[in-house]
């Protein structure tokens, strides 16, 4: 049923057509000037590009281009995720490791950082400074 709608439709334009010509040859008078010029400019056009156009080698072009293009994207959106995991588990030890550190030293940094400085002086003090002679 669809292929004699299409043949019935195909038909009465051919028809409609050549009576149109026909009635614009007995009168003179052509019928919408500017659209069938510009019209006729399109296909003019098309039909150049139909003739001198690799099709071929411009698709192979183009698909070449959309894959590149399109693994480019993957690999960037990969490297983001990896990125984006690398940060979350850094995040993840360094919270570990700071409570590792706490738990290892109840009195905490600092008590251990006094206890250093002091034994620095201590040893500072130890030391003999050497005369150092006056220059004349």
């Amino acid at each position: 049923m669809a292929y004699l709608v299409f043949i019935v439709i195909t038909i009465a334009l051919t028809i409609g057509w050549v009576a149109l010509l026909s009635y614009e040859s007995r009168t003179g008078i052509r019928y919408a000037v500017m659209h069938r010029a510009n019209l006729d400019a399109k296909i003019e056009r098309i039909e150049f590009l139909l003739a001198h156009v690799d099709f071929i080698s411009f698709l192979r072009d183009e698909t070449r281009h959309f894959m590149s293009r399109t693994s480019h994207d993957i690999v960037e959106l990969t490297l983001r995720v990896i990125r984006a995991i690398e940060r979350f588990l850094t995040s993840i030890v360094r919270r570990l490791r700071t409570r590792q550190t706490v738990a290892m030293h109840p009195q905490g940094v600092r008590g251990n950082a006094r206890e250093f400085i002091k034994k620095l002086s201590e040893f500072k003090e130890q030391l003999r400074r050497p005369e150092v002679p006056d220059i004349h």
